[in-house]
This record gives structure tokens, C-alpha cells and sequence, in this order.
């Protein structure tokens, strides 16, 4: 009887939810989102999929593009600001905006080959370079068995100066010299 009672509570819990969540058809007649904003990222999958992810593979340009979203989101810290230093914007698109400098940095070595490849993708889409490098990540990562689904939000502004050197580990580092780093990047989330 209780158990009946629970599976009422939560089935009419879940239609009231359902009800709630509103959606909207998107102009392309197929999809639909919770955000009418939403609906520009469906052709930036689509474009990203078919035309950097060979048909939705866990290939190596997916790989790359998760390396990406972390050299570029890691750049960041609070510790510098706190000195009169500029310590980068984190997940700001500087990797790509200014990626003569930035893919130059030890830590980055390699990733001017995603960067290169992901531009004509970036040019063709109107989002910003910060969005797209964390969108291309996330759906990279969907390709791959056994990867977490990523959730992608959108409404970065883009870099208007590199980051500086230093602030993406090195596989070198200690173990206290990476969490430090960690702990200081994520300052700006508390």
C-alpha cells in the first residue's frame, strides 16, 4: 500500500515537472529546446559532427577539443589579479583568439592543430570563441564511450588579451604544485 501511494507521489511529481518544462520548436522544423537561444546550437553540432567528428567519432579532434576547453578555462588566477597582475580570463577563447602566443606556451604544445582546424567552424557559426571551444569540447566528449555528458552553457565574452604563461600544470608538476593551481583557478567560482 505505502509503495503505491510513493509511485502516485512521484509519478504526479514528474507529469507536474513535465508540464513545467517548456519548450520551443526550433525555425529548423526538427528540434526543440527549453530556450529559444538554444536552437542556434543544433547546426553547430550538426556542423561539428559531421565535419571535424567524421560522423560523431571519438576521434583525435575530439580528444583535442576537451584538452582545449582545460588550457583555455584553467588560465585564470585570482592570486595574480590579487597582485595588480593580469592572471587571465579562464574560459574566455584566448587560446584561439591569441593562439600565436598562447599554443607557443610548454603546456599548450599541439593544440595549434585543433585550434586550426576548429576556425573555419568558429567563422561559419555565430558564437562566441569562448562558447564554441566549450561546446566543441562537450560534444567531442559525447563521441566517446564511457564519457560523462557534458552540459554547455553559453554567454561567454570573448578575450581581449592573452593569458599569461604558466597557468595551464605541466605533467612534471607536483601533486601540491596542480592542486594549488586548481585551488587558485577556482577562486572564481566561490
Amino acid at each position: 500500500m505505502a509503495f503505491k501511494a510513493l509511485l502516485a507521489a512521484v509519478t504526479l511529481a514528474a507529469s507536474a515537472y513535465a508540464a513545467l518544462t517548456r519548450r520551443v520548436s526550433c525555425p529548423d522544423g526538427v528540434n526543440t529546446a527549453t530556450n529559444a537561444a538554444c536552437c542556434q546550437l543544433f547546426a553547430v553540432r550538426d556542423d561539428l559532427q559531421e565535419n571535424l567528428f567524421h560522423g560523431g567519432l571519438c576521434t583525435a579532434e575530439a580528444h583535442e577539443s576537451l584538452r582545449l576547453t582545460f588550457h583555455d578555462a584553467i588560465a585564470i588566477s585570482p592570486a595574480l589579479e590579487a597582485q595588480g597582475i593580469f592572471g587571465g580570463g579562464g574560459a574566455d577563447g584566448s587560446i584561439a583568439i591569441f593562439s600565436d602566443i598562447e599554443t607557443a606556451f610548454h603546456p599548450n604544445i599541439g593544440l595549434d592543430e585543433i585550434v586550426q582546424l576548429q576556425a573555419p567552424f568558429i567563422a561559419r557559426h555565430n558564437l562566441s570563441v569562448a562558447d564554441f571551444i566549450q561546446f566543441a569540447g562537450a560534444i567531442g566528449a559525447s563521441n566517446c564511450a564511457g564519457a560523462p555528458q557534458l552540459a554547455a552553457f553559453v554567454g561567454r565574452i570573448d578575450a581581449t588579451q592573452p593569458a599569461p604563461d604558466g597557468l595551464v600544470p605541466e605533467p612534471f608538476h607536483t601533486p601540491d604544485q596542480i592542486f594549488s593551481r586548481l585551488a587558485d583557478a577556482s577562486q572564481v567560482l566561490h
